[in-house]
Order: C-alpha cells, then structure tokens, then sequence
C-alpha cells in the first residue's frame, strides 16, 4: 500500500508538469500573434512575413496545401509572363511601324537614284557626243598640220624653210617644188615628257592637203635618206582630247599588232581594222574590245572597264 501511493504522488507532479508546458506554449503563441499583429498595425500594412510562412503555419504540408501552394505560384508566373508579353508586343509594334516608315523611305530614295542613274548616263552619252564634235572640228582644222621631230637645234629657224623643202623633195621628188608650199612653220615648245636633250618639234602646214596626205604615205616607205636626214620622223598633229581618246584603245591596238591585223585612225577618233577582206570601224574602246571577243582573240593587258551607275533594285519587295 504504501509503495502504490509513492507511486501515485509520483505520476501527478508529472501530468501537472505536462499541462502546464501546454499552458505555456498556448500563452506564448498568443504573445506572438498579438505582437505580430502590433506591429502589423504600428506599420499600417500586412505582416512582413511571406505568403508561404503563412500557409506553412499551423498547417502540416499535405496535398490540399501543396496544391494551394502551387496554384499561388501559377497565378503568379501567368501574371507575370502576360505583362512580359504585352510589353513585347508593344516593342513589336513599334518597331514594326518603323520599319514600314523606313522602308518607305527607302522606296523614295531608290526611285530617285534609278531616276538620276538614267538622266545621269543620258547626260553622259550627250557630252561625249558633244566632245567627240569637238575632237573632230579640231583634228579637221590640224588635218594639214605635220609635225617634224628629229631636226637639230643647230638649223636656224631662217633655214628651216630650205631645209624642209629638201627633205620633202627627197620624199617626193616628182612634185614640183611650187606645190610643196608651206603656210607655216615654226618650232613648238617641249612637252615635259620629252627628254631635254631632245630637240624641238617643227610644226608646219601644208597648203595643199592631198600633199600633205602624200608626204605622210611616203615617210613610212622611203628608207634610203641622206644621213642628216635619218632621225627626221613625221606625225600628225592631232588635239590633245583626241590623242587622250586614242589612249583607251590600247588593248585594242596591242591586241590587233599582236595578230598581225592591219589598222589606221579615222576621223573623229575611229578605229579602222581591216581583216579577211573585211574592214570594221570602232567608235569606242568598248566596242573593240567586244569585236575582238567575237573574232575569239586573247586581249593582252587588263580587260576591267569602269562599270557605269547602275540601278538599284528593291529587294525587300522581292523578299516579300
């Protein structure tokens, strides 16, 4: 009996204990609720823990909560991805727009270049037909002209008439001296190319052109000259546009001397090329360059011409 009741006045300070810690942890979840709730209305809003801490309080994570927890969670991320995504049309939307007023932009400007292209290359093909009436009315006005090089300075300019008439009457002896007349002649000034030590050219006019014409032919054939007449060579004197314009036909030339192809210059500056019994006439370089492909000929020197303006074409329309 007395061992039962130790036993009994033993068990009941243990369950006073126990009920007592629940009274304790129940007064100080209240404490911590209403300090929360002070401080909640102190700040004049919410409380500053999260929603989660929230849900997670006083409730065991079970599925219901977990559901709850990510519906939260999507409706977040839902509202979120649709304010991304308005704002991206938005940006889509503008520069959509900027685009159009770009290319419209753009469309004006190609018209007016492709519009400048042709007036400028109609423009173009006037002034070469202008300048090429130019070259011709010059070089038609010099067709008399011969050019001398090669006479000593030592020949006083009193004696180059005497000494000229005896260099053309060696050339052609069966004109008589009375038709070897002269309208001019007198020394030119020096080219800055043509080496010092060089002598001047003699520039002189022949009045009677078929002489003139004749005299040229015979300087190319007659080879047995005095020896102080030797270095003597004759050329025609032609306008510094129209040996500029000759200038382009180089490959041409080249090209033709390379086959053996005969040629000679017209008026204005004009290729002749006699081939097979055939004779062409080249306006351009442009054009003999295109005769010689079709004659199968390899052109010595580079072939790569300027290549004109061209128009511009509106390939985003294409793209479309």
């Amino acid at each position: 009996m007395s061992q039962t009741k130790t036993r009994r006045h033993q068990d009941k300070p243990d369950k006073m204990s126990f009920f007592a810690q629940k009274k304790g942890a129940a007064l100080a979840k209240q404490a911590d609720t209403a300090g929360h709730q002070d401080g909640a209305d102190h700040s004049g809003g919410s409380s500053p823990r999260s929603e989660a801490d929230s849900l997670h309080d006083g409730e065991p994570l079970t599925a219901a909560f977990l559901k709850r927890a990510l519906d939260e969670q999507s409706r977040r991320l839902v509202a979120t991805w649709q304010s991304s995504v308005a704002e991206l049309k938005r940006d889509l939307q503008d520069i959509g727009s900027r685009t159009t007023h770009v290319e419209a932009k753009m469309e004006d400007l190609v018209d007016a270049h492709n519009a400048s292209t042709e007036h400028l290359k109609s423009l173009t093909d006037q002034i070469q037909k202008c300048e090429a009436k130019l070259m011709d009315l010059e070089d038609r006005s010099r067709r008399s002209n011969i050019r001398l090089r090669g006479i000593p300075e030592t020949v006083l300019p009193a004696d180059l008439p005497s000494y000229v008439h005896s260099f053309f009457k060696l050339l052609t002896p069966e004109i008589p001296t009375d038709m070897l007349l002269l309208d001019r002649l007198h020394r030119v000034p020096k080219p800055q190319h043509i080496a010092t030590s060089l002598p001047r050219d003699v520039l002189l006019k022949a009045h009677y052109f078929h002489v003139k014409d004749l005299l040229m032919r015979r300087s190319r054939t007659v080879k047995d000259l005095p020896a102080e007449y030797t270095s003597i060579k004759m050329f025609s004197d032609l306008s510094a546009a129209t040996l500029k314009q000759r200038k382009t036909f180089q490959q041409v030339t080249e090209t033709l001397r390379a086959n053996r192809i005969l040629y000679r210059w017209g008026f204005p500056v004009r290729l002749i090329v006699s081939r097979n019994g055939t004779t062409t006439a080249v306006q351009t370089a442009e054009e003999g360059i295109h005769l010689l492909h079709q004659w199968n000929l390899t052109i010595i020197g580079d072939t790569q011409a300027p290549k004109p303006p061209r128009q511009v074409v509106k390939d985003w329309h294409i793209a479309d």
